[in-house]
């Protein structure tokens, strides 16, 4: 893939000489992965001109100050982390790109490592949030989006990317996102009834006990991203195997984590766990508005032995998923931001702060099907979302569920595993034992 950058803007804050103001970051932001996140939306031409698309991005822009703002870590003055909005410095780094080839040459999307050049770099960026319009050969567009994980979820980020569609059609935001933290707001008095040192937050002592997770680092040359397609008629098929009613998402990662833990060649009495991100703005009582920008997503963490995950059958692991995402309710999230509350002055160093590049026995898995990308639409008389993906992952056990673009509908699984266990994966991920 040949792809050359022609224009770098830097989009400053909608009054770069006005005075700054910090905001805190949460205790779900503190949470979060200290990481950007990658996401590749390709459209098919007619579509809007890059003019177009960056002056609605900079009229968007004006509505998420904290996609433009800098994060400081507070450590100089003894505060906790903040995010630093308005003021010197700052701003959205937006890249232009041409693209030699054309793009149905590369749909339907597959995973693959030239993807990194149609983003901006990701290790250590000077700025929040990036944009990259890789202008194809035939007109089409491939829009590369990352962001720094502890301004923004994926929810967050689907609230913006459909706003910014409606500005280039210059249309007013429907659902203007939500900044008020006061939502998240602590019993009175505080209290937490759960073990978050050690389970979302790294324990003080080092021998206290908390969250196992995996130290082991391998070459990231040895890690394969693989895409799997599930049609509508096949989810129908797995869901008439259950016992019960259970969703799309319990009924695939169930799936999905049995069959990874057979590829992976675990032995009987290991045990493995299944990490599963929860948006939180439902669970909380009373919910937040789905437009709330910021974090708000906690960990469940169903586990088993693998003996049982296998024999038990698909019925057993979707039952062990179900009740495992249950149990982050109401009032574990009410827990956590209470004891945010209580020890928000200390050092907070999220779990996976220590982790390797190798999740094995666990897999992470997040629901992207859920969010509203598919609502996209910057005009110019066509423009169909038609490729929707993270870029390249360098580490073993993620998979991403992502609604499905093709005729069938359904839904597409972005994993990312060890090369010798995503062939086996590949081989067994549409059997239906």
């Amino acid at each position: 893939m040949e792809v050359q950058v022609q224009r770098t803007t830097i989009i400053s804050h909608s009054d770069p000489t006005a005075v700054s103001s910090e905001v805190p970051l949460s205790v779900f932001d503190r949470f979060t992965s200290n990481i950007h996140i990658v996401m590749l939306f390709a459209f098919v031409p007619p579509i809007a001109s890059n003019e177009s698309l960056i002056d609605g991005l900079k009229r968007t822009l004006v509505h998420f100050p904290a996609l433009t703002a800098q994060l400081s870590d507070g450590r100089e003055h003894s505060r906790r982390p903040c995010l630093v909005i308005g003021g010197e410095g700052g701003g959205a780094l937006l890249l232009e790109a041409a693209v030699a080839s054309n793009l149905l040459d590369h749909l339907p999307f597959e995973p693959s490592r030239h993807f990194k050049l149609l983003h901006p770099l990701t290790e250590e960026p000077e700025h929040l949030f990036q944009v990259q319009l890789n202008r194809f050969k035939c007109g089409g567009l491939v829009i590369a989006m990352t962001f720094h994980h502890q301004v923004a979820d994926g929810q967050s980020m689907s609230t913006f990317f459909v706003a910014w569609g409606r500005a280039v059609r210059g249309l007013a935001i429907e659902k203007p996102p939500v900044f008020d933290r006061s939502l998240l707001k602590p019993r009175s008095p505080p209290k937490y009834e759960f073990p978050h040192r050690g389970f979302e937050f790294l324990p003080l002592c080092p021998n206290q006990d908390g969250l196992s997770l995996s130290e082991r680092n391998i070459n990231p040359s040895d890690i394969a991203n693989i895409v799997l397609r599930y049609p509508l008629e096949y989810i129908a098929k797995l869901k008439a195997e259950l016992n019960r009613k259970y969703t799309t998402f319990e009924t695939l990662s169930a799936y999905l984590w049995r069959k990874i833990t057979i590829a992976r060649g675990l032995a009987e009495q290991e045990y493995a766990t299944i990490r599963i991100s929860v948006n939180g703005r439902r669970r909380l009582q009373p919910p937040l508005p789905d437009e709330f920008f910021g974090n708000v997503v906690l960990v469940a963490l169903p586990g088993a032995k693998v003996k049982l995950l296998i024999e038990g059958g698909l019925s057993e692991a979707a039952q062990i998923v179900h009740e495992g995402i249950q149990k982050i309710d109401d009032h574990y999230f009410q827990s956590f931001i209470d004891f945010g509350a209580i020890h928000g002055d200390e050092e907070l160093r999220p779990v996976y702060a220590l982790e390797g590049n190798v999740l094995s026995p666990a897999v992470e898995a997040d629901s992207w099907l859920g969010f509203e990308f598919h609502k996209v639409d910057f005009g110019g008389g066509g423009g169909r979302l038609c490729g929707f993906i993270p870029a390249w992952v360098p580490a073993d056990g993620l998979v991403v569920f992502i609604p499905g673009l093709g005729e069938g509908g359904g839904v597409d699984v972005f994993v990312s595993l060890i090369g010798e266990h995503a062939k086996v994966l590949s081989q067994i991920s549409h059997t239906m034992d």
